[in-house]
C-alpha cells in the first residue's frame, strides 16, 4: 500500500485527534487495561487545545489510500510527543517512515538529543531505534495509574 507523508495543517485536528483516540481505546497493546485505556484518552480531545499542541510542533503525517494512516510530532525541545499509527497499520512501516522524517529534521535543525514518555508499545519501537529508558514513570489520570518510559536518544 502507498505511502504519503505530510506536513500537518489545521484541516488534520480532527482526524488526528479521532486516530489518536481510537488507537489508545483499541491499539496500545496488552500492556493496558481497559480502564487504563479509558482514562488515557476518555474522549476524541477537544479541537482547540489538539491543533494547537500539533501545530506548535513539527508534525508529520502518513496517508494511504484509506486515509490518515499514522502521525508524530516533534517538539522544538526536542521532545517527540505524540507517536500514533492507525491499528491496521501497525507494525508495516509507517511508524518508521514518519520517525526516520521526524529525524531528519531533528539533525537539519541541530538537535542533539531528544525525549519522550514512551508507552509500553511505543518503548520496544523505539529501542529498535536505538534509544534507551533512562527510567520507568507513573502518571495518574481521571485517578488510574499508568506507566509510561522515559526514553532518550543521542543524535550525535
Amino acid at each position: 500500500m502507498t505511502l504519503t507523508l505530510r506536513a500537518y495543517e489545521p484541516g488534520d485536528a480532527r482526524a488526528t485527534a479521532t486516530l489518536f483516540h481510537e488507537t489508545v481505546r483499541d491499539a496500545v497493546g496488552p500492556g493496558y487495561s481497559r480502564a487504563q485505556r479509558q482514562a488515557w484518552s476518555p474522549g476524541i480531545p477537544d479541537l482547540g487545545p489538539w491543533h494547537e499542541r500539533l501545530a506548535g510542533a513539527t508534525t508529520l503525517l502518513a496517508e494511504d489510500s484509506q486515509g490518515l494512516a499514522g502521525f508524530m510530532t516533534l517538539r522544538n525541545d526536542g521532545y517527540l510527543d505524540l507517536a500514533f499509527v492507525r491499528a491496521d497499520r501497525v507494525g508495516s512501516g509507517v511508524a518508521k517512515a514518519l520517525y526516520d522524517s521526524l529525524i531528519g529534521s531533528a539533525r537539519d535543525t541541530g538537535q542533539r538529543t531528544l525525549t519522550t514518555d514512551a508507552s509500553h508499545l511505543a518503548r520496544h519501537f523505539f529501542e529498535r531505534q536505538g534509544w534507551r529508558v533512562t527510567h520507568e514513570q507513573t502518571q495518574i489520570r481521571q485517578g488510574v495509574a499508568l506507566t509510561n518510559y522515559r526514553m532518550v536518544l543521542d543524535l550525535n
